[in-house]
Order: structure tokens, then C-alpha cells, then sequence
């Protein structure tokens, strides 16, 4: 992802509407470059600032805080997708050989039995 590409990103991910392969390639680019992560924590700083300034909340402002916290639940978002996939993946393949050793198994009693 160039950096023109994730910059017009910063959007669709502070309103969660981008998809996972976007926000894979998005954070794999803003972690790695200086200028993008700057401009998306400075988007992320004046957007829920902003929205914390609309809301009732008394609780003291804590943008940065909020905003690493935000990053680091994507990237925990992204690990349990894999996760799921990997464990799908493993299951499937367990499945596949029971069923396959059933059959042999089987087989060999009906023709050889």
C-alpha cells in the first residue's frame, strides 16, 4: 500500500468500514512509515476529540492513550481472523483423514474381511 492509498484509508478505519484485507495492508504500511502514522494519529486526535467534546463524559481526555489502544485492538482484531482460519483449516484437515482412514478401514473389512 503506498502511502497516497492509506491516507485516503485513515477514514474508512476511524469508522470501521474497512475491510480485513484493507486493514491488514493498512496497518502493515502506517506501522512502517513515520508520515502516515503521524497523520492518522493526528485525524484520530481531532475526530474523537471532537466526538468527546459532544458526549457528556466528564472523564479526563486521553487521545494518545485511546489511540494506541485502538491500533493495538486491530491488530488483535486481524490475530483472531487468522487464528480462526488456521484452526478451520486444522479441523478440516482432521476431518478429512478420519474420514479417509474410516473408509480404508472399512473397505478392508468388506474385501478383505
Amino acid at each position: 500500500m503506498t502511502c497516497l492509498e492509506a491516507r485516503k484509508r485513515i477514514y474508512d478505519y476511524l469508522n470501521n468500514r474497512i475491510s480485513d484485507q484493507e486493514l491488514k495492508q493498512f496497518l502493515d504500511h502506517v506501522e512502517n512509515c513515520h508520515e502516515c502514522m503521524e497523520e492518522l494519529r493526528i485525524t484520530y486526535m481531532v475526530y474523537s476529540g471532537v466526538a468527546k467534546l459532544d458526549s457528556d463524559d466528564d472523564s479526563s481526555l486521553n487521545i494518545d492513550g485511546t489511540f494506541k489502544k485502538n491500533l493495538l485492538e486491530s491488530r488483535f482484531y486481524l490475530f483472531r481472523i487468522a487464528a480462526r482460519k488456521t484452526i478451520r483449516i486444522m479441523v478440516d484437515t482432521a476431518i478429512f483423514w478420519a474420514f479417509l482412514i474410516t473408509l480404508i478401514l472399512q473397505l478392508r473389512i468388506w474385501f478383505w474381511g
